[in-house]
């Protein structure tokens, strides 16, 4: 059986369409988790309808405590031998759960991951399939699992386009004390467990992108946490030395420039803590800037911030305006 944990918290106008994707699963020994935080629109008494119609899914009625803490609460319910998420606005293709199930025992990996699709709330397409043998799969020993994760490569630090072993997640929890980077802290203590994971390119979850997400709503408390979650995971790759240690290296650095492209942007500007990253940047750039997996926009990012706040600022600008 497979876990399928999802949050839900007032979202009745797309939760319908989320979990039909899901139990129209060609895999179909599924548990449905939906797990109510607390809904106060109609939501719960949708999910207690949807249950009442499939034995499959099962409803956790709890006190709103946010997407963490909900997460917890499923997993703690889950019975299955696997478990994967999915968030209540989104959607999969009908071969979602089957392409990540049949990849992981074809490699004999812990963890399975797919590629996804950003959509607009407005613009969302039709779930479809595709035959799995003309996916192309990568398969990651514990290292490079770890790097690609922090490196927001191709396995990325969602937790949505995954699928795990159960016994991975025992003693794990998300941290419902952070609002950014909660699934990629996750994730990280997750995959230090990992002896392997194996990528597929199938892009079968729909991610739908609802409004102004925390990253674009002008520099908050949130963001100075997200720094404060980098170092932590920085500090702990530090203790294993080589490629790992750069990978934590390469994630803070990064983190930094996330946080300082929003207050560029959107403000309000703080020229203390500009000077304070500016200083924890200095040591990282060198490392940073000869890691493999750094697109290029960001090491043009690296190179601006280096030269002061006022040039990185003007890049952004630039950059936004020429992407209209």
């Amino acid at each position: 059986m497979i876990s399928v944990i999802v949050p839900v918290y007032n979202c009745g106008e797309y939760l319908r369409r989320c979990v039909e994707s899901l139990q129209r699963q060609t895999y179909k020994a599924l548990e449905i988790i939906l797990v109510d935080d607390g809904s106060t629109d109609g939501t719960a008494e949708l999910c207690d309808s949807l249950a009442a119609a499939d034995r499959r899914i099962t409803v956790l009625h709890r006190p709103n405590g946010g997407v963490s803490s909900a997460r917890n609460a499923g997993i703690r319910a889950a019975v299955g031998e696997y478990v994967t998420f999915a968030d209540a606005d989104d959607y999969v293709n009908p071969d979602h759960i089957m392409n990540l199930y049949n990849a992981m025992q074809k490699h004999n990996c812990d963890v399975s991951v797919c590629s996804y699709i950003t959509e607009s709330e407005k613009r969302c397409s039709q779930p479809r399939s595709r035959d799995s043998d003309s996916y192309n799969e990568v398969c990651y020993n514990h290292d490079s699992a770890v790097c690609e994760l922090l490196a927001g490569g191709a396995v990325g630090g969602y937790v949505w386009n995954k699928l795990y072993r159960r016994e991975l997640l025992e003693g794990v929890e998300f941290d419902g004390g952070i609002k950014i980077l909660e699934d990629l802290l996750f994730n990280y203590n997750v995959f230090k467990n990992v002896k392997s994971a194996v990528f597929s390119d199938a892009k079968s979850y729909h991610y739908i992108q609802r409004g102004q997400s925390a990253m674009h709503r002008g520099f908050g408390d949130e963001h100075r946490s997200m720094v404060e979650t980098a170092r932590s995971i920085r500090d702990d790759t530090a203790k294993s030395g080589g490629e790992l240690a750069d990978a934590g290296k390469g994630l803070l650095a990064t983190t930094i420039l996330w946080v300082v492209d929003v207050m560029a942007e959107y403000g309000p500007y703080d020229r203390e803590l500009v000077r304070q990253y500016r200083a924890e940047f200095k040591p990282l750039k060198r490392t940073y800037m000869r890691l493999r997996r750094v697109p290029i926009s960001y090491r043009a990012s690296a190179i601006f911030f280096s030269m002061g706040y006022g040039v990185f600022k003007f890049s952004v600008k630039t950059v936004r305006k020429l992407k209209g």
